[in-house]
């Protein structure tokens, strides 16, 4: 799956990047696929051991930023060509300190969604692939934290601290990220070969898939009318009392314990 995502990094319109693999205490060839690139401007470091959650690989590729802008990519994620492009032309044309573009859900299970979170007060913040961040936040928001330090998921916590402390999000209103399911039902690496076909073969395959993805979200929606508006309702009413009450953001899921998400996922995956 890595050699797929690296490779939808040199694809990339914007080419003026340095890239940072790190290895949460990989053992297998990871470090071959990175040098296999032939590309001067990936780089690869391998922990010690594994920490067992991206936050910490995350935080070990922040230090060694030298770049205006940090982006981030999962191993087994996809970023399309225009990617980069598109989050910087966004990030400066609206003056903000993050961006973000609508990411692509690619599940075996079901059919794939578009997410498109909404600033401001989201309670569901972007993934992490679709974000554009300014480095010069890093001096005031510091370093991702680990699943036990946090009672929400760790990418929620660090970009709800960022919106708390006031920087601004800019959405881009285009598709550029595919994120593939990560429970392992099915042949992610062929999904991701296939998808990487298409993508190269097709120079309107972003308009066209997430056409595809909203037509068939119109077409799935059996809640009637009613309903709707008393979600939106409630939605709009919780997003309201977070920002009245000035909620720190480890306090949106009070109920949920520290390291319960990380308890859950071991659960899912058979480690204990």
């Amino acid at each position: 799956m890595l050699r797929y995502a690296l490779e939808s990094i040199k694809w990339q319109t914007l080419t003026d990047y340095e890239v940072w693999v790190i290895g949460d205490g990989c053992t297998d060839n990871s470090s071959e696929i990175v040098q296999n690139m032939g590309d001067e401007r990936f780089h690869w470091i391998n922990l010690p051991e594994n920490s067992g959650y991206q936050s910490v690989a995350h935080n070990e590729g922040i230090r060694r930023v030298r770049g205006k802008y940090i982006a981030y990519l999962n191993q087994d994620d996809l970023w399309l060509p225009h990617h980069l492009t598109t989050l910087v032309q966004t990030i400066e044309s609206q003056q903000a300190h993050f961006a973000y573009s609508i990411l692509e859900w690619v599940q075996s299970t079901k059919p794939s969604f578009p997410d498109i979170p909404v600033y401001p007060a989201a309670i569901h913040p972007p993934e992490a692939s679709c974000m554009l961040q300014r480095a010069d936040t890093l001096k005031d928001l510091g370093y991702w934290k680990q699943p036990s330090e946090t009672r929400a998921l760790p990418r929620v916590d660090y970009f709800r601290r960022a919106q708390f402390k006031g920087y601004r999000f800019a959405f881009a209103p285009r598709l550029t990220v595919l994120k593939f399911d990560a429970i392992g039902k099915y042949d992610s690496t062929t999904s991701q070969a296939e998808f990487l076909q298409r993508i190269k073969s097709d120079p309107q395959f972003s308009e066209q898939e997430l056409s595809a993805m909203l037509v068939r979200a119109v077409h799935e929606l059996d809640l009637p009318p009613d309903s709707h508006r008393l979600r939106k309702q409630v939605m709009n009413w919780l997003r309201l009392r977070i920002i009245r009450l000035n909620l720190d953001p480890s306090d949106l899921q009070f109920w949920k314990p520290k390291g319960f998400h990380l308890k859950k996922w071991r659960k899912v995956r058979k480690l204990d």
